[in-house]
């Protein structure tokens, strides 16, 4: 389950993979796409983290460019009694996560939006290439994109109300991929209604 942080102004709900979720059920575009919680210590972004998510697609054929493989999902404020929680939040949402592209092709991560249920979904027209090994913090402010319709209702989603519920990272591979394979890995993706900064603890080498 997602971590709920909320005080007097600020509120969040992260996904730092700590409590291990099981992943066999994540929907993913096909089956050489595969999840797994990496505990080694290296590959953490930073001194305090024990699991990161590691997302690898093996053997991307060829002809396969910019296909959304796989996506990570903050539904939490889909369920009714967050009804509260989601109308605190207001249209003052932001979407971020640590990322890195390991030894694989770049990685695209781009926001989805979508209401109870999915039936109305959006994604956005930005689209942010992640092609380090290296961990990089990447932050969305979700009121300032414009979005593409996907789903059922209005052309552009409408934050100022309550209706979206469900926030996620899609990922998509690029327009070529000379090696072949993502390799990526994620940590503290969340939402939440202030603008987010790198937190200084971030391991050093």
């Amino acid at each position: 389950m997602p971590l709920l942080s909320v005080n007097a102004q600020n509120r969040e709900i992260k996904l730092d993979y700590e409590d291990r979720p099981a992943t066999a059920g994540w929907w993913k575009d096909n089956n050489q796409v595969k999840f797994s919680l990496d505990e080694r210590k290296k590959n953490q972004y930073a001194l305090s983290s024990e699991v990161c998510l590691h997302v690898r697609w093996d053997s991307i054929p060829a002809g396969r460019t910019n296909v959304w493989f796989t996506d990570l999902k903050i539904d939490s404020l889909a369920n009714p009694v967050m009804d509260d929680v989601r109308r605190a939040f207001g249209s003052k949402l932001w979407l971020s996560f640590w990322c890195n592209a390991g030894n694989g092709d770049t990685l695209w991560v781009q926001p989805l939006l979508l209401t109870r249920g999915h039936k109305g979904k959006w994604g956005a027209k930005k689209r942010m290439p992640v092609s380090s090994s290296e961990w990089v913090f990447i932050k969305f402010n979700l009121a300032e994109l414009e979005y593409a319709k996907w789903g059922t209702g209005p052309e552009m989603p409408n934050l100022t109300s309550d209706e979206i519920r469900c926030f996620e990272v899609g990922l998509l591979n690029g327009n070529s991929s000379s090696k072949g394979f993502i390799d990526a890995r994620f940590d503290d993706v969340m939402i939440s209604n202030y603008e987010p900064f790198a937190r200084k603890e971030k391991k050093k080498k």
